[in-house]
């Protein structure tokens, strides 16, 4: 027999209108001690009954503390619906309790009310944190309350606080260290060379990045984009005028906003007979709020990397915090989704995950992988749009369901992930790759401006359309580009880009 506990138990017994956990716990009497399985599209923690814990509003929100962390959103619905005497009982009889001290602090700071008891807890107490790092993002210190002795290293302010679990892979990941791998791959290449594939690497990001909107910039747009890419690792500070300035970097002026949006937005397709409505972002009243809180955090983030905190959050993980929380929050009527993935380098930089002046092409990576890329959007805005109404037709009328409190505690785990797989690929595979492209490309230059002489801009065309092809001219590109050379003269150099190409990846 299965039976729900912690959180899952929560949400059943007060029908809180939660989103759908990822993970649920559950006592299992086919289990020994602790154990999982997948359930669909979620994770099962199992435990053996002897966890079971007491079958009260105390007993499964200690478990919930305990074994799952901290569940802001589930717990400002739970706190929402239930009252004082429950808690207040709680912490009068266990004042020592970690999980009872944690549990009535966050009542108050997510409701903004305060329990009927006196001094809860003797001053002596040691402080306890909040959050705890080996079950979710946390931050390594916090303000510390002395009502209740504890320390709030949750990663954010009650306008916005996202939680990102450890989950196995995730765990993997940290241990991996991406950012030293990083590193090691960029010092295996010369400075200049290294200068001249950061030029190359800005634009190929800001294309890729334009494409994923389906959208093809001119030069002057790509251009102004790649410029302000170049400052994510300035340290200027993100803010409501930063964030403006990448929008009109990205958008025609006629679209350009100067402050977050003031009516409802929604995103999906017109299909003509009808709107077909797949996400509707938070009440534009709810947005500066919001936008508060996620700037707040981003503030704080950065002051950590100033300060050189050892013990600092991970950079990815933060990084698909804010940049994943921008685009649910949606705070523009455009452009938001080219800003979410500025955002990923922005935090990357400014923590240095990437080494000064080197942008990661992870936007050709999601280009590559769409679908997932989109899937993973979905994970947090499909179970919002089955709870919201929203009329696109009338658009004066409020949009009921997208609550702001789903948009404050968001579970961006999966995003997290998707963020250290793309990452993964970019560091393991694309950056080698595009950076060797440019070494046999200078290689490949030196030795057919020694074959040939050649007309202006031909002999790049040559290199770039033979080696896309496998080594071969095409009969379309020499009629259009080619039609003067000798057949001799495309053999030789078509076999000096195959071997200067070859000799790099054999290395």
């Amino acid at each position: 027999m299965i039976q729900h506990i912690g959180y899952s138990q929560l949400i059943t017994r007060y029908r809180l209108r939660a989103l759908p956990l990822a993970e649920e716990a559950q006592l299992a009497s086919d289990v020994r001690g602790r154990g999982n399985r997948q359930h669909g599209g979620c994770r099962l923690n199992l435990f053996e009954p002897k966890y079971q814990p007491e079958d009260t509003l105390a007993g499964h929100l200690q478990f919930a503390l305990r074994y799952e962390g901290a569940n802001l959103q589930v717990l400002a619905l739970l706190f929402a619906e239930t009252g004082e005497q429950e808690l207040t009982q709680w912490i009068t009889t266990n004042p020592e309790s970690r999980y009872a001290r944690s549990a009535c602090y966050l009542y108050e700071w997510l409701t903004g009310r305060q329990l009927p008891v006196a001094d809860p807890v003797s001053p002596r107490a040691r402080y306890v944190q909040i959050a705890d790092s080996v079950l979710q993002l946390a931050l390594p210190h916090g303000e510390r309350d002395k009502r209740f002795r504890v320390q709030n290293n949750l990663p954010g302010t009650r306008d916005f606080c996202p939680l990102v679990r450890i989950s196995p892979y995730l765990q993997n990941m940290l241990a991996t260290d991406l950012r030293r791998v990083t590193a090691e791959t960029l010092a295996r290449y010369n400075q200049d060379l290294l200068r001249r594939a950061a030029a190359f690497l800005y634009l190929k990001e800001t294309q890729s990045s334009f494409e994923v909107e389906r959208e093809k910039p001119t030069p002057q747009k790509s251009q102004r984009f790649a410029d302000l890419l170049r400052q994510a690792d300035t340290q200027t500070p993100l803010s409501e005028d930063r964030l403006l300035e990448l929008q009109h970097a990205a958008l025609d002026p006629r679209f350009h906003e100067f402050t977050w949006r003031v009516t409802q937005t929604w995103v999906g397709k017109d299909i003509g007979y009808r709107r077909q409505v797949d996400f509707v972002p938070p009440r534009p009243e709810d947005v500066p709020a919001l936008m508060q809180g996620l700037l707040a955090l981003a503030a704080e983030y950065q002051a950590m990397g100033s300060g050189n905190i050892v013990a600092s959050p991970d950079p990815v993980l933060m990084a698909a915090a804010i940049a994943f929380g921008f685009v649910y929050i949606h705070p523009l009527m455009d452009g938001n989704g080219r800003i979410h993935r500025y955002l990923i380098h922005d935090v990357l930089a400014k923590a240095g995950f990437t080494p000064r002046g080197i942008v990661l092409p992870v936007s050709a990576v999601i280009l590559a992988n769409l679908d997932e890329y989109i899937a993973t959007l979905e994970q947090f805005s499909r179970p919002i749009n089955l709870l919201t109404h929203f009329d696109p037709d009338q658009p004066l009328l409020p949009a009921t369901g997208n609550d702001a409190v789903y948009f404050r505690y968001p579970d961006l785990t999966a995003q997290a992930e998707f963020l250290y797989k793309a990452l993964e690929r970019t560091v393991t595979h694309d950056l080698e790759q595009e950076i060797e492209y440019l070494l046999g490309f200078d290689r490949a230059s030196k030795a057919l401006n020694n074959l040939l002489d050649w007309p202006a801009h031909s002999l790049e065309l040559f290199i770039r359309v033979v080696h896309e092809n496998g080594g071969k001219l095409s009969a379309n590109k020499r009629k259009s580009h080619f039609d003067w050379m000798r057949d001799d003269e495309i053999q030789a150099a078509e076999t000096q880009v195959v071997a200067v190409f070859n000799s790099i990846h054999q290395r």
